[in-house]
């Protein structure tokens, strides 16, 4: 259906279905506005650079804690820290005496660590809300998109219903039409018979 000028100024009206259709393209490009919003918040975060962590015992970048090569060095004078050694009872660093405390210097690599997993935490989370809200947004133009289909097939069962009603009035119409035209044929004829007939008889 085309929408027709209005005789008062040249406007339009627009036909409710064209109007719905404006109204699902409106909230189309609004759920993608939504989806590129929430993805340039994830590239953000996804793009903050991993900083490398030294290993814990001698401060080096080239291994992991585990890797590193004076631990076997270590297990190798001390033996396995599961077993008890009785040489340990009296020295000074494994004695139960209360110690002063020392001066430790801050280790870095917890930090980077907590930097890392804030940064995991936060993508996460950014990630998880924004599954919730496009859930959320699909459920919502889900029943819109129900609704308007809903509201489009009354008004085309109206529609039909209409025309049928409107067809089978014409029908109507022009079979009445049609015998009343008969009827005058029919008049007409005994008319112009009984004239004749009248007629031939003087």
């Amino acid at each position: 259906m085309k929408s027709q000028p209005n005789a008062k100024g040249e406007m339009y009206i627009l036909d409710d279905n064209i109007d719905m259709k404006a109204k699902i393209a409106a909230m189309a490009r609004r759920l993608e506005e939504l989806e590129m919003k929430k993805m340039q918040e994830v590239q953000a975060i996804s793009q903050t650079p991993l900083q490398p962590m030294p290993c814990s015992i001698c401060r080096s970048f080239e291994h992991l804690v585990e890797e590193c090569p004076p631990i076997p060095t270590v297990r190798e004078m001390f033996g396995d820290c599961n077993t008890y050694n009785s040489n340990w009872r009296d020295h000074p660093k494994f004695s139960w005496k209360p110690q002063p405390p020392q001066y430790k210097q801050p280790a870095q690599a917890p930090q980077q660590a907590s930097n890392l997993d804030q940064a995991m935490v936060n993508l996460s989370k950014v990630v998880g809300d924004f599954v919730v809200a496009q859930k959320s947004i699909n459920a919502h133009l889900s029943q819109r998109i129900d609704s308007v289909e809903s509201s489009l097939n009354k008004k085309m069962d109206g529609i039909q219903n209409d025309l049928s009603q409107k067809i089978d009035n014409l029908q109507y119409s022009i079979s009445r039409f049609a015998n009343l035209n008969k009827v005058q044929e029919k008049r007409k004829l005994s008319f112009s018979t009984d004239y004749y007939s009248k007629s031939a008889l003087w």
